[in-house]
């Protein structure tokens, strides 16, 4: 799987169980206020098994994400949670390094491991494109990580082209910008 589809199942993994109970509540209302819209039997189905098809792609994703989780270290497992589930308090960790170099490496590998294990467990760039991405919170979600991945690797090159040149190059560099 595609490593920004799999940073976006992550994101979503601990919000999961919201949308699922929203999805539920919209097909409950859907259903019973059926009585009062006048649009045909057949287009309010489809619109209350639009929502039931959410459903089970967000089950799907959702025991995928905890099988997969399930093969990390406990490290990895706090690092996971850290900068995408945040189910842990703030104090568990107090004593993090979260700003080495290490800690984005890590994050890097198991992003990729995370995209690698998921493909086996069934999903793949095919099915999220084609699931996943029918759901409007994972599509928004998707787009946040892909503007975040951007901006990051701007970030990166910009600090490639400053380094290596003296403070004065660096500032007349800035400077014509």
């Amino acid at each position: 799987m595609n490593v920004y589809y799999a940073k976006t199942v992550l994101y979503a993994y601990p919000l999961v169980e919201k949308i699922m109970e929203e999805l539920d509540e919209i097909v409950l209302r859907k259903a019973l206020s059926s009585i009062n819209d006048c649009s045909p039997c057949l287009e309010q189905a489809e619109k209350i098994l639009s929502f039931t098809a959410q459903k089970d792609t967000l089950i799907k994703l959702k025991i995928a994400c905890e099988n997969v989780v399930e093969n990390f270290n406990q490290k990895d497992k706090d690092c996971l949670d850290y900068k995408y589930f945040k189910q842990k308090p703030k104090e568990y960790y107090k004593d993090f390094d979260y700003t080495g170099r290490t800690y984005f490496r890590r994050q890097t590998l198991i992003a990729k491991r995370f995209s690698h294990l998921i493909e086996q467990e069934g999903l793949d760039d095919k099915w999220f494109q084609e699931k996943c991405l029918t759901i409007n919170f994972i599509k928004q979600l998707y787009k946040r990580v892909l503007l975040h991945e951007k901006s990051m690797v701007k970030n990166s090159v910009s600090k490639k082209k400053v380094t290596g040149k003296s403070n004065v190059q660096a500032v007349a560099i800035k400077k014509t910008a």
